[in-house]
């Protein structure tokens, strides 16, 4: 037998009590068998795939990339075609984005069904299947659903043959085996963080919108059709992460523009900023501050536009932006990624997280998680791999390779 696999986000609350009386009520009313339902809305699958290990890996290194990911579940429609009744899902931008990342890591090694590879993909959770067209239709006439759930995702489910294998938390930030998955002690605790944190005054950090700018989008390869698509997504992250009263650090260039427009679109945004200036910006509503120093969670930070300007008297972390990470220069990409250790830098122009704020606290724990690795390689070994990159690089140029 060969093994299926499905990726699925489970619903909760409300929605999940309801959505599966629909489907009792609707199973009933047509004589349709079924059996146990799960209200769910499949991501990608179902699929195969002979590296089991790589999946799971994969499916937490994706999930570990997003938190606050939304979704609105409302109307009733159909898959003629396909004979399916369904509940209308509303993606938000992460949701889409999320869903294709995992779809674009899995395809190289698993056997994908051609609707996941479709786009756009159509979110939906499934109330009725497996009817023919003209019944399809007929239920989707006769059901009177006008419920609309707004939900932020908890948890992403890994299936194994219909049976859970895994589950990564969002609020939790760590994946949980199957054990965990149905402690009910783990999944109060998954609440209590979520709740926890909806009351919680939070702390985001980015840089580097460049609204208004249309060039940076061909300059950075950024995902946006115009200017405008850009502007639209950019204050959409902002405000969805944001709340009004969380504290957001700025780090300069906020829009590419006339001297006036620092201050309209920050009129637009979430949060009590406090604005680092970059090259880009003048304002007359808001105080623009050359740098700044704060202390989080034991760790001291040199708040800056510019990675150049810090003092080379500083010894703690640096956190900038500017640097877009699109350099031709191989030097100047390596020194500015989003985390360096060595040099003790975090780099959070918007393309390096997903053009949206970061939280400080998701920041100082990657940087945390990255302290341990480091310390369980061996230092003979890390120099050895450099140097046969070197030799390697320096080889390509010589066309020795």
């Amino acid at each position: 037998m060969v093994d299926s696999y499905l990726i699925e986000i489970r619903l909760f609350g409300k929605a999940k009590s309801e959505t599966r009386e629909l489907i009792y009520q609707t199973s009933r009313d047509y004589n349709i068998r079924i059996s146990r339902p799960v209200p769910h809305i499949t991501l990608v699958g179902g699929f195969g795939t002979n590296d089991e290990a790589r999946l799971i890996r994969d499916f937490e290194s994706v999930s570990r990339e997003y938190e606050f990911v939304r979704y609105v579940i409302e109307g009733i429609d159909t898959f003629p075609n396909a004979g399916v009744v369904y509940l209308d899902v509303q993606p938000s931008p992460e949701l889409v984005a999320y869903r294709k990342e995992l779809r674009d890591r899995l395809q190289g090694y698993c056997s994908l069904c051609q609707y996941d590879k479709k786009e756009p993909f159509e979110f939906h959770s499934t109330v009725a299947m497996h009817l023919n067209r003209d019944k399809a239709e007929e239920i989707k006439r006769s059901i009177n659903h006008d419920k609309r759930y707004g939900h932020r995702m908890l948890r992403a489910t890994l299936l194994k043959n219909g049976k859970i294998l895994s589950e990564y938390d969002f609020c939790l930030e760590r994946m949980l085996n199957r054990e965990n998955v149905l402690s009910k002690q783990v999944l109060s605790e998954t609440f209590e963080k979520c709740a926890s944190e909806q009351k919680s005054q939070q702390v985001f950090i980015t840089s580097d919108l460049h609204l208004g700018h249309a060039n940076i989008i061909k300059y950075c390869n950024r995902p946006f059709k115009d200017v405008y698509d850009m502007n639209r997504a950019l204050v959409y992250n902002w405000n969805s992460t944001v709340r009004k009263d969380d504290i957001v650090y700025f780090l300069g260039d906020l829009s590419y523009d006339r001297n006036s427009y620092t201050d309209s679109w920050l009129r637009k945004l979430n949060g009590k900023i406090t604005f680092i200036k970059g090259n880009h910006d003048e304002s007359n509503s808001i105080e623009l501050l050359d740098h700044m120093i704060i202390e989080f969670d034991g760790f001291k930070f040199y708040l800056t536009h510019d990675p150049t300007n810090v003092p080379s008297s500083w010894d703690g972390w640096v956190i900038h932006g500017h640097v877009h990470n699109n350099s031709h220069d191989y030097d100047i990409q390596r020194k500015y990624p989003y985390i360096n250790y060595d040099k003790k830098t975090v780099n959070v122009s918007v393309e390096l997280t997903k053009y949206r704020p970061m939280k400080l606290s998701t920041i100082v724990k990657q940087m945390k998680e990255e302290k341990q690795i480091s310390k369980k390689v061996k230092p003979e070994k890390r120099t050895e791999n450099i140097l046969i990159r070197i030799a390697k690089l320096v080889a390509s140029k010589l066309k020795l390779l």
